[in-house]
């Protein structure tokens, strides 16, 4: 159960059958749905789930099966579930014939990471990987430097990175090598790095299905315009690239300056989700 001043914004619950269990509901407030509740109380139901020794949980849904996929359950028969889960009485009469079966079989306990373990891993996201997620990457791993490393993506990348982001990066003095334009299937793959963040920052990639994150990350969307769209002159082009790094060093600054491990989830996401809507600072004439 999650609150907000002293008010329920999200709930969820547990049903225990054996060494399995039923994700029994997940709720989340009308006004609060699409801000990342729903993920945080999923994600500490496992946490509940994998404390009492339980390996699997199971579900049935109606509604929500891309959800859950993105939560890294997947679909299975009814007759595939443990014969406990079967014999519940929501397998047998509650819940219809119509609802699919979902089931994620649950990993050791993860201990608490401290800051002496690892950085935060941050994956940046966009659909072509060569201009905007490129920057953001380089920008994280100067301003973050021992607390985060960043990483970058695409949902379809372009495989080479933009040129004039390579060059403005080399004349912001921001090393560029090892940046490369590539699929975000690289950080869903088994044995990637676990994922603390994941960013989106175009449009496009944010409304896209995305692959499961291992790592169980937070998730924000900072919207930011493709300097690579624009289109005419070379002066065009380079003032819409230096407006792109303006943006997101500002917001990288931000973030790198969270208060990681005092912020409760709920809050963390609110300020995230903010910092997506703050603007590049003015440029003095």
């Amino acid at each position: 159960m999650l609150l907000e001043d002293g008010h329920i914004v999200a709930a969820g619950a547990l049903e225990r059958l054996g060494s399995s269990a039923l994700v029994r509901s997940v709720v989340v407030a009308g006004d609060r749905r699409g801000t990342g509740l729903g993920r945080i109380i999923v994600q500490e139901l496992e946490n509940v789930a994998r404390a009492a020794g339980i390996h699997r949980l199971i579900l049935l849904t109606q509604t929500a099966r891309e959800f859950f996929a993105h939560e890294g359950y997947r679909v299975i028969e009814r007759r595939d579930a443990p014969e406990e889960v079967q014999r519940s009485e929501e397998f047998r009469s509650l819940c219809p014939a119509s609802a699919t079966c979902m089931m994620k079989v649950l990993d050791d306990l993860r201990v608490a990471r401290t800051m002496a373990d690892r950085p935060y891993n941050v994956l940046f996201l966009c659909t072509g990987n060569s201009a905007r997620s490129i920057i953001a990457e380089a920008l994280i791993n100067q301003w973050g430097r021992e607390k985060f490393r960043g990483f970058s993506a695409g949902s379809h990348p372009k495989g080479t990175v933009h040129p004039i982001a390579l060059q403005l990066l080399q004349r912001m003095n921001l090393p560029t090598e090892g940046l490369r334009s590539k699929s975000w299937d690289e950080f869903a793959a088994p044995g990637a790095a676990s994922l603390d963040f994941v960013v989106t920052v175009c449009d496009n990639a944010a409304g896209e299905v995305c692959p499961y994150w291992p790592g169980q990350p937070m998730t924000a969307h900072w919207s930011v315009p493709d300097p690579a769209a624009v289109e005419g002159a070379d002066a065009d082009k380079w003032t819409a690239f230096r407006d792109t790094f303006r943006l997101l060093d500002n917001r990288i600054k931000l973030f790198t300056s969270l208060p990681l491990v005092s912020v409760d989830r709920i809050k963390l996401q609110e300020r995230l989700d903010a910092i997506g809507k703050t603007a590049a600072p003015k440029v003095s004439e």
